[in-house]
């Protein structure tokens, strides 16, 4: 069965939405930190997968079914170079922004705590925006 990236996202908002509406105590900052490192990964992950697929399924970028190397930024530029339709553009720039902090997230020991919330609203905030421009090009029809 074809995995729904959908999902991602929902993890994503699930993770947030335990450190923002609990107080509980139990939960150490340290998992706290992690919930929400995760969250942006998740989302990131979300809005590239489906992104990646709608090129391939619908644009007819073929050579993204055997891609196996560098294929976020071949995704990202090939949005941000295309000239004829600037949503594809702004679909770049989303993505650019959330894998940037994605990396950060996945790679950096160090983050300033009171940024991290914010962060994670906003890459769940991208995720969607993407995901609407998505439904957008496709007229709604399932990626």
């Amino acid at each position: 069965m074809k995995f729904d990236w959908l999902s991602y996202l929902e993890v994503a908002e699930t993770l947030y939405n335990e450190v923002i509406n609990t107080s509980n105590q139990a939960n150490s900052a340290s998992i706290n930190e992690a919930k929400i490192r995760a969250c942006i990964s998740r989302a990131y992950y979300s809005a590239f997968c489906l992104t990646r697929n709608y090129l391939r399924d619908f644009e007819g970028y073929d050579n993204l079914k055997t891609l196996k190397y560098s294929v976020h930024e071949y995704v990202i530029t090939e949005l941000k170079s295309y000239t004829k339709n600037r949503d594809f553009r702004k679909l770049g720039e989303i993505l650019e922004r959330l894998r940037l902090l994605r990396c950060e997230v996945d790679y950096e020991d160090y983050i300033a705590a009171n940024t991290l919330i914010s962060k994670a609203k906003q890459a769940i905030k991208d995720a969607k925006k993407v995901i609407d421009l998505l439904n957008k090009f496709t007229s709604g029809k399932k990626l």
